[in-house]
């Protein structure tokens, strides 16, 4: 899970996964302040759910990053950890071979069953901004927009829409591990300010 502090990365792990929300959980402040693992089991499955500090957190954009980056480049070189997909992310740091496997989640939809209904063409304004404009090239290249309603079910159908059986190395962790470059000279690096990236 990637994206912005309280967009609802949080809620949605502790929804699918069935824990309790974190201490702090609920608000637009972030509560995770590391990369965290959480493994559930469905179907006789086993799955992993990540959750991250949220962008534009209490770190700025580069700690966070530089943390993620760190988790996901220990992870792969230790157990050449793979992914079925990612929900809700930046390009960058996926690749574009991998955007198909890409879950854009809007969240908070189950909200306006609470109020009267008059926001919700606001809100599908919203989502539809967000297509055209900063999820744009994840579309074009295969990324799929879904609606999290903050049930069970509705997080179950995100995730088996990534598929169980196919799995993936991110952009990132081949860059960092297989190509041995640092941080800064990632493509999602790259588009980082040029404050220092140390890794």
């Amino acid at each position: 899970m990637l994206g912005t502090t309280g967009s609802g990365m949080s809620n949605f792990i502790n929804v699918v996964t069935g824990m309790g929300p974190e201490d702090g959980a609920h608000g637009y402040i972030s509560c995770t302040k590391d990369v965290i693992a959480y493994p559930c089991y469905r179907g006789g499955r086993r799955y992993v759910f990540v959750d991250t500090p949220g962008f534009n957190a209490t770190y700025s954009s580069q700690k966070v990053f530089e943390k993620i980056a760190k988790w996901l480049a220990a992870t792969y070189q230790e157990r050449k950890l793979q992914f079925n997909g990612v929900i809700y992310t930046c390009a960058n740091l996926i690749g574009t071979e991998a955007a198909h496997r890409v879950r854009l989640v809007t969240t908070m939809w189950d909200d306006r069953d609470s109020r009267d209904g008059s926001n919700f063409s606001t809100e599908e304004d919203r989502e539809s901004r967000l297509k055209e404009e900063q999820w744009r090239s994840l579309i074009n290249g295969g990324a799929t927009c879904e609606r999290f309603f903050n049930t069970s079910e509705s997080a179950w159908d995100i995730v088996n829409g990534l598929g169980v059986d196919r799995k993936a190395s991110l952009l990132l962790q081949r860059e960092l591990v297989d190509m041995k470059m640092s941080l800064k000279q990632t493509t999602a690096g790259k588009q980082l300010p040029n404050e220092s990236l140390g890794l």
